[in-house]
Parts: structure tokens; C-alpha cells; sequence
């Protein structure tokens, strides 16, 4: 009788350990799934537009005298006009930007405009790089392809769509870069998230059970 109930209590040991265990797994991946979830509700999103500025504000007149400048016969004049009007958040910015996409002829002022609206990460520049694939220099379009690739969001890959079916097989590569470069960058910044969430519950005190 004495060895039975040594016995039922051994079995009864491993059972509770093996069931202990299982629990433990079982919480560890609930755990895993949870973060994970949280990192998926923290992915980037694309800002609608600039941060509104707290520098000087001009007054009407000189806005309106910058909006004129950017059809100066100078180029480096549109250009630095076109970059005042985007850093001071002008509200016809944006589409003075577009139509100097339309009516400059070279490439290098193009590329010069995307280079001034990549700074700013959000949707009315990105809507802008769009425009910029729509290009008839190849230069330009490559550049606004890069552009693009810089954003590391998912709103970023969609926005690639025209440059992955134009018909100059060298930018249809760089598209496939670009495309290549935001998932590896979505990827990074998703492992360094949940780094971070695991420093931080390691950083929390254990809770004790009377």
C-alpha cells in the first residue's frame, strides 16, 4: 500500500509538472501573440501633411509675391520659392509643386523639388512623388522611385504601383528595390518594437502570490 501511494504520488508530481509546463507555453505564446498585436496597432501611419510650423509667418502679400516667384525665368529662383512656400505650409504649396512638375523641362529642377518634399513623411508628399512617376524623364521618375523607397510604410508600397509597370525595365527594377527596402525597413523597426516590449516587461517587478 505504502509503495501504491508513493507511487500515485510520483505519477501525480510528473503530471502536475508536465501540466505546468504546458501552461507556461501556453502563456509564453499568448504573450508572444499579444505583443505582436501591439506591435501591429503601432505600425507607422503616414501624417496627412507638415506639422504645422512655429516659425514667422508671412503676411499675404509676400506669400503671394513667393507664389509668383515660382514661375521666375531663373531656376534657382522657382526652386528656392517652390521650397519656402512647402516649408511654410502654404495651402497652394502642394499644387504649385505639381503643375512646376507639369511645365519645368529639366529634369535636374524636378529632381530638386522631390529632393525638398521627401524631407516631409507624409501623404500630400508622398501624392507628390506620384506625380513625379508620372514623368517623362527617366531621371525623374527613378528619383521619385527612391524617394518612395525612404518612407517605411505600408501606405508607401500601393504608391509604387505605376513605377512596377513602366516601361523602362531599369525603373521597373528600382520599383522592386524600393518595394524591397520598406518591407526590410517595416521588418526592422517591427523586431525593434518588440525588443523594446521585452525590455520593458523585464524591467517590470516580479508580482508575488501569498
Amino acid at each position: 500500500m505504502k509503495w501504491i501511494l508513493m507511487l500515485a504520488i510520483f505519477v501525480g508530481g510528473i503530471f502536475y509538472l508536465v501540466n505546468q509546463r504546458k501552461q507556461e507555453v501556453i502563456n509564453a505564446e499568448k504573450e508572444r501573440l499579444a505583443m505582436t498585436e501591439q506591435i501591429k496597432t503601432e505600425e507607422p501611419v503616414l501624417p496627412a501633411s507638415q506639422e504645422k510650423s512655429t516659425a514667422l509667418k508671412f503676411s499675404a502679400q509676400t506669400i503671394q509675391t513667393l507664389r509668383a516667384l515660382t514661375s521666375d525665368s531663373n531656376e534657382k529662383v522657382r526652386v528656392a520659392s517652390a521650397e519656402l512656400l512647402w516649408q511654410l505650409q502654404d495651402e497652394e504649396a502642394a499644387n504649385i509643386i505639381k503643375n512646376m512638375f507639369s511645365t519645368e523641362t529639366e529634369g535636374a529642377t524636378k529632381q530638386q523639388l522631390i529632393e525638398i518634399i521627401q524631407r516631409d513623411k507624409n501623404r500630400a508628399s508622398l501624392a507628390l512623388l506620384m506625380e513625379a512617376l508620372k514623368d517623362y524623364d527617366k531621371e525623374t521618375r527613378i528619383k521619385a522611385v527612391e524617394a518612395i523607397g525612404s518612407y517605411s510604410t505600408k501606405e508607401a508600397i500601393p504608391a509604387l504601383d505605376h513605377a512596377l509597370k513602366d516601361y523602362d525595365e531599369e525603373v521597373r527594377f528600382k520599383a522592386l528595390q524600393a518595394v524591397d527596402k520598406i518591407r526590410k525597413d517595416i521588418e526592422a523597426l517591427k523586431k525593434q518594437q518588440l525588443e523594446e516590449l521585452k525590455a520593458k516587461k523585464e524591467k517590470l517587478p516580479a508580482v508575488k502570490l501569498d
